[in-house]
């Protein structure tokens, strides 16, 4: 009787072994097929960000140049008309490169490789900046900035946060109707400085709150639209990784008739 319960401890022992065995070669080829993405997508990261540069640069030089037609044929009318076709080129392109740095974020943190370069960076200037960038591409939006007459200053990674603030903002238009408004709030307080976006779209049902800032989560109400699922899970992590909070915004306003409540996403930066 004896023999034959230290044969089964044995048996038990010898699949447990398999077992292990098993989970390591998954993992090995799990941590493989991870190294390739990573290269992959390194890859077209490089491949996308090499015409967008260039695109942007041009777009620019046509800008600028508009306003000092040679040609007879040139009319304020048809200038205006241009300068606004360029600046969607200008926004648009913006918009791909936000969204292919979002890309290569999700890789760098896979591998630990995320990094801020801080500098001495005025949010007030930065949100006007951001909201003049994306007019062109939001004609029927009202953008509006409520931010203070002086500089708020930090030591904060300006380039990130122009991409959390283009990503709040493309999320705040997609998911508000048209000739509705858009608000960027800028308050200083004590020791942080909070920044706020709100819109006038449908609000975020609280079943689905806790799938908001999930890497490639899309909520249900989003199916409609387009998007990557890595703008907010990107956003988040760059504020936190500043040592700050992103957070939805409970409902204070009245919802409209059609009750909508409007979404306040909103961030704090430690001064």
């Amino acid at each position: 009787m004896q023999v034959k319960q230290e044969k089964t401890q044995e048996e038990i022992i010898r699949e447990l072994q398999r077992q292990v065995d098993e989970l390591t070669t998954t993992n090995l080829l799990l941590q493989d097929q991870l190294a390739h993405k990573e290269q992959f997508i390194a890859m077209i990261v490089h491949e996308l960000r090499g015409p967008l540069s260039p695109i942007i640069n041009y777009a620019q030089m046509i800008a600028r140049h508009i306003y000092t037609p040679k040609d007879e044929g040139a009319t304020p009318q048809r200038n205006a008309a241009l300068l606004r076709q360029t600046n969607i080129i200008i926004g648009q392109a913006r918009r791909l490169t936000r969204l292919v740095n979002d890309l290569l974020d999700s890789s760098r943190l896979t591998s630990g490789q995320f990094t801020l370069i801080r500098e001495t960076c005025d949010l007030v200037v930065l949100v006007n900046e951001t909201l003049e960038q994306l007019r062109p591409v939001a004609p029927y939006h009202t953008l509006i900035a409520n931010v203070p007459a002086a500089p708020v200053v930090g030591n904060w990674d300006c380039e990130r946060l122009q991409q959390v603030l283009g990503n709040l903002l493309d999320n705040a238009i997609k998911y508000s109707d048209e000739h509705t408004i858009v608000t960027v709030s800028v308050q200083p307080m004590q020791e942080i400085v909070r920044v706020s976006v709100h819109n006038m779209g449908a609000s975020i049902p609280s079943s689905e709150i806790g799938q908001l800032f999930r890497p490639y989560t899309r909520l249900e109400g989003a199916n409609k639209r387009q998007g990557s699922g890595l703008g907010l899970y990107i956003t988040r992590l760059i504020i936190e990784a500043h040592g700050g909070t992103l957070r939805l915004e409970p409902n204070t306003e009245e919802c409209s008739a059609e009750g909508s409540c409007g979404t306040t996403f909103s961030f704090d930066l430690p001064l």
